[in-house]
């Protein structure tokens, strides 16, 4: 029961960061070469199969994040960032409606800029 909503939890993170590239799962599969079939992502992302590690590393490289981001391991999207991703923030709660991750993001543009026009950034 622990594997199965560990699988539903990195489908999840699957969907999430392919829908915040625009990407449709055909799209993948194009920009793949055909090496992630939409049927095979599609059941990847709903948790009814289980990725194997290394196709995971490879989604993770096609969408830019890390593979422990997708793993619900780091909640940074790239190892190399130090900072908290924005998306990462909006991704951890699905939930989150359109307005309110406007409403995030816009609160953090405001943050950013005021640390810039204070020389902390």
């Amino acid at each position: 029961m622990l594997e199965a909503r560990y699988e539903a939890e990195i489908g999840n993170r699957l969907r999430n960061i392919r829908e915040s590239r625009n990407f449709s799962r055909k799209d993948v599969e194009e920009q793949t070469g055909g090496e992630f079939k939409e049927s095979i992502l599609a059941m990847y992302e709903n948790g009814r199969r289980r990725i194997p590690t290394p196709r995971l590393k490879k989604l993770a490289d096609f969408y830019r994040v890390s593979a422990a981001f997708l793993m619900g391991e780091s909640p940074y999207m790239n190892a190399t960032v130090q900072e908290y991703d924005i998306e990462a923030m909006l991704m951890s709660d699905p939930k989150y409606s359109e307005d309110e991750k406007e409403l995030l993001v816009h609160v953090i543009h405001i943050i950013k800029a005021k640390r810039k026009a204070e020389g902390k950034d």
